[in-house]
């Protein structure tokens, strides 16, 4: 046979001992009053085979002066007689139904609690007697009466005791459910809401019909949101009902967006007037108009009353829990009219209207307190009716909840009955254990039960133990007779866990006279995109607006600096990315740069084809056909290169740009650099050495500007692996685009390859510089000079420019294009287009004789050179002492020195006419110097090795 769990055994034993020694209660009155109703019990029917505790407050709870302890006051109508007699109800409905427990009569067994914690305690306290003296008796006896028989508590009514039905405030309950827990007796309330119950450790067989408290602090905070008070006072009562919704009401007010100001409010039924009266002060000075009453009803009555006395009766609105609000306001109605409350569910007991109002004394005799009820009413006791009933009666909203415990405990033992007797009516072995039902196995039942409830809803309690999130919205009213009542204006629900709806019949709902609900918040609500700055109340702020590149925080309601690539959406509730931008063909500044770099190629172009039909005149061999091809090739590239840039951006086009931005100089002063070399090595050459000037040949030339070109591709390639080419955006606040542009614009990626033609072009101007002084036709001294001079100019102005343009990238990448285009027109301008002109304009200059000529225009240099000397219009004894070196004449082939000249008159004659075939290929050099006697050797050993480097076969520009 299983054994019901055994409680611990110190206690039992110093209970039941107590119990012995001080013997059984005495006889019941039949009368009850306040002194006597803890002696009172009601057992109905006496032949139940189940019955069910309860703790009804029938009584009002007071403080006895002398004593200073809690003792039963007034007897309570509506929340005392009420909802007994709704249990009552329920069970006769419940004995009348044949398939509902068939066999087994259910009862109840109920006490009074007088709604105070330590005389419910004391009272609950009974059905441990009981189970003590049913354990005793049934199972393992213990103890023995003087006559050996075992002992019984109150006639063993409470041996059949398997549930309790109470208490209706939390903290009648929490001392409740504190007691029946060493027992295991199952609980379940009808009224009670605190949080603090639903602890499953604390509180393991604990259930109720209503919500919790954080559900109805949810409610709270939704109707402040609808209403759009975001500041609002709150008064709790203390003890489990009122702290517990305090606390949650803190909890969930920020996911609302409501704030309570400090310093919050708490009050007891035991405080002082004078503490009232501060926290009344304390209201009227705060800024908030709507006050949140989570108390008891004796708190909050106390409270209204105080509001009264100091003549604020239109000073607040209130906001009140279920705690006080379903209750008759006596005597502060005025001060509560237009209040607006919480409350479970409220639903009609169907059929109970008409059972209440037809009791009476003589019908009603299983309530032993109904008598004094009917006294409480004015009524004698041998009179048949009593008006005063059916002026005064009110249901109560929540009686419905008192009907859903019956019913759950009725189902949960008819599913037992099912599980342990299999269909034979009437209690069972298995199920009742020798004369005792486990009250864990009744638990689990309870878990599981399902039954319709009044509005034919399927009830069942959810996983915390409580009842499903139903609620309704009440608004206290006064109709065109100044009656004032609880008016229905809306529900709150939250039945299958997602979010919770709230219907509010506006129209439905009335402040004071009709009058527009008041305003309730310490700052002005703040519109989107406005900040919402804390004052030094927590609760008060002013609105802030965030400016054009920030977005507002809903989390923290502050203004929130988006990245720079990035603007606030409309509202302002977060960044979003901004619009793509970027320079194409279709740009202003790319069309101005392409026409530009258009114009450079089309003279490229043009240069190419006009030294292609005159490739063999003497001033194109002159400049080193091969290197002007390769030079001209650079400078295509370079105007090219501007398409490129100009492209929208992306891996390809920034990996060329990069690439070929510094090869392309690389390429044009590479060829410069070799050219000049070249002429260089020639003409500068020690001519008293019998050898000509090695790698001159255009095969060599084009070898050397591969080599030189080579270095800035490894470079090149280098730094691109290293530094792989990718896009990135330039960004700026005041933009409302971000611009796309190649990785690299704004850093050292470009200098990495520019360095190494930076190095070319300081070594073409030395070379230059070197070849000043030979023929006019090699002479481009000048011409690279410029040529450089202008390029370094450009990169000055390129660098500021480029760097100061800031974000606007369809300037820089302008500026860039523009730059490598102005690189090649100066290059064209100054090392192509002045032989263009002598080509297509001076062909009398384009001969061999002019060429091969040097001009000196610094001085007055006699070019027949005549033995008469520099100056003949002087008289021989007043032209200065001056030696030159002899000049050097090309006659026909040969070479020729003014002392051969002067054997050779017909020559001379030659030579200052004009002959054919003459040309000067170098001037005298004039020193102040005496120099010493010019052998005839010499000239012609300086002839002979000049000739043989300028006939050359390999050399280009010489071999006419």
């Amino acid at each position: 046979m299983q054994q019901p769990p055994s409680p611990p055994s110190l206690l039992l034993t110093l209970v039941l001992g107590l119990w012995i020694v001080v013997g059984p209660s005495p006889a019941l009155a039949v009368t009850t009053t306040p002194d006597n109703t803890l002696g009172q019990s009601l057992v109905y029917p006496k032949d139940a085979n189940i019955l069910l505790g309860a703790l009804f407050p029938i009584h009002t709870r007071q403080r006895d002066v002398a004593t200073g302890v809690n003792v039963c006051g007034e007897l309570q109508d509506e929340e005392g007689i009420q909802p007994l007699e709704a249990m009552l109800y329920t069970l006769d409905q419940i004995n009348e139904d044949p398939d509902l427990l068939p066999g087994v009569k259910l009862g109840a067994l109920v006490m009074d609690s007088c709604n105070a914690p330590n005389l419910a305690l004391n009272q609950t306290l009974g059905f441990i007697k009981g189970y003590l003296a049913g354990h005793n008796k049934y199972h393992q006896s213990e103890f023995t009466c003087g006559d050996g028989s075992a002992p019984t508590y109150r006639g063993g009514e409470f041996d059949k005791v398997v549930g309790v039905i109470g208490g209706q405030q939390s903290s009648v309950s929490v001392q409740m459910a504190s007691v029946l827990r060493v027992i295991e007796l199952p609980q379940i309330s009808y009224l009670s809401t605190s949080a603090t119950l639903s602890n499953k450790d604390r509180y393991p067989f604990f259930l109720r019909t209503v919500p919790s408290d954080t559900t109805q602090a949810q409610a709270i905070l939704r109707v402040l949101q609808d209403f759009k008070w975001t500041y609002a006072s709150i008064v709790y009562s203390s003890g489990e009902y009122g702290e517990g919704g305090f606390h949650q009401l803190l909890k969930k007010a920020s996911e609302y967006n409501v704030c309570f100001p400090t310093p919050h409010h708490r009050l007891s039924s035991d405080d002082s007037e004078d503490d009232y009266k501060r926290v009344v002060t304390a209201l009227i000075k705060g800024k908030a108009n709507v006050v949140v009453v989570f108390a008891e009803k004796q708190v909050a009555l106390r409270l209204l009353e105080t509001v009264r006395l100091r003549g604020q009766q239109n000073r607040f609105l209130w906001l009140g829990s279920d705690g006080w609000s379903s209750s008759s306001l006596m005597n502060v109605e005025a001060v509560a009219e237009g209040a607006i409350s919480v409350q479970p569910l409220i639903r009609s007991l169907p059929g109970f209207d008409e059972y209440f109002t037809n009791l009476t004394p003589v019908t009603n005799t299983r309530n032993p307190w109904f008598t004094e009820y009917w006294q409480h009413l004015g009524c004698a006791l041998d009179a048949p009716t009593c008006p005063s009933v059916g002026e005064n009666y009110r249901q109560v909203p929540w009686l419905h909840f008192v009907r859903d415990s019956v019913i759950a405990f009725a189902h949960a033992l008819h599913t037992m009955w099912e599980d342990k007797c299999k269909g034979r009516k009437g209690l069972c072995e298995a199920m009742v254990h020798n004369g005792h039902i486990h009250g864990q196995d009744l638990y689990n039942h309870l878990l599981n039960v399902q039954f319709p409830d009044v509005s034919n809803s399927t009830f069942r309690f959810v996983s915390s133990g409580s009842g499903p999130a139903r609620y309704s919205v009440l608004n206290y009213q006064h109709d065109d007779h100044y009656a004032y009542s609880w008016t229905k204006v809306g529900t709150y629900t939250n039945t299958t866990g997602a979010t919770a709806e709230l219907h509010l019949d506006m129209d439905s709902v009335k402040y004071r006279d009709s009058q527009d609900f008041p305003e309730s918040s310490c700052g002005i609500p703040c519109k989107p995109g406005q900040a919402k700055i804390l004052m030094t109340d927590k609760c008060c702020w002013y609105c802030k607006n965030c400016q054009s590149y920030q977005y507002l925080n809903t989390t923290t309601q502050l203004c929130v600096d988006c990245g720079e690539c990035m603007k606030p959406e409309v509202g302002q509730e977060k960044c979003v990315d901004k619009e793509e931008k970027f320079i194409d063909y279709k740009n202003r500044w790319a069309i101005t740069s392409l026409a530009f770099a258009s114009i450079g190629i089309f003279s490229t172009v043009l240069v190419g084809v006009i030294f292609w039909v005159h490739l063999d005149t003497p001033v194109i061999k002159a400049s080193s056909r091969e290197l002007s091809y390769i030079l001209l090739g650079g400078i295509f590239f370079s105007f090219v290169m501007s398409f490129v840039i100009v492209a929208p951006p992306s891996r390809m086009t920034c990996g060329l740009t990069r690439f070929f931005l510094g090869f392309i100089y690389t390429v044009c002063y590479a060829a410069i650099l070799t050219k000049t070399n070249r002429i260089s090595r020639i003409f500068n050459q020690n001519i008293t050495k019998s050898q000509k000037a090695k790698f001159t040949s255009p095969f060599s030339q084009v070898v050397i500007v591969s080599l030189l070109v080579s270095v800035e591709v490894i470079i090149n390639v280098v730094w691109l692996l290293m530094h792989n080419p990718d896009i990135k955006y330039m960004c700026d606040r005041a933009s409302d685009f971000r611009t796309r542009i190649c990785g690299g614009l704004d850093d050292y990626t470009y200098i990495v390859g520019l360095i190494y033609p930076s190095l070319l072009v300081l070594l073409c101007t030395l070379y230059a510089i070197k070849t000043r002084k030979c023929p006019d036709g090699f002479n481009e001294a000048r011409y690279i000079a410029f040529t450089n001079y202008t390029t370094c100019l450009i990169w000055l102005v390129f660098v500021p420019l480029y760097l100061s343009t800031g974000s606007s990238d369809d300037i820089r990448i302008v500026t860039l294009a523009m730059f490598l285009s102005l690189g090649g027109f100066v290059q064209l301008g100054c090392l192509f287009f002045p032989k263009v002109y002598i080509v297509l304009f001076k062909p009398e200059k384009n001969t061999r004789d002019v060429i091969m000529s040097v001009k000196r225009n610094s001085y007055p240099v006699d070019t027949s050179f005549k033995t008469s000397g520099r100056f003949p219009s002087l008289p021989l004894q007043e032209r200065p002492a001056l030696q030159s070196s002899p000049a050097i004449f090309f006659h026909n082939g040969a070479m020729d020195s003014p002392l051969e000249t002067q054997k050779h008159p017909a020559k001379a004659a030659a030579i200052s006419a004009g002959a054919t075939g003459t040309v000067v290929l170098c001037p005298p050099r004039h020193t102040s110097k005496t120099l010493p006697p010019l052998s005839t050797e010499t000239p012609r050993r300086a002839s002979k090795m000049f000739l043989s480097v300028i006939q050359n076969k390999d050399s280009d520009p010489p071999a006419f």
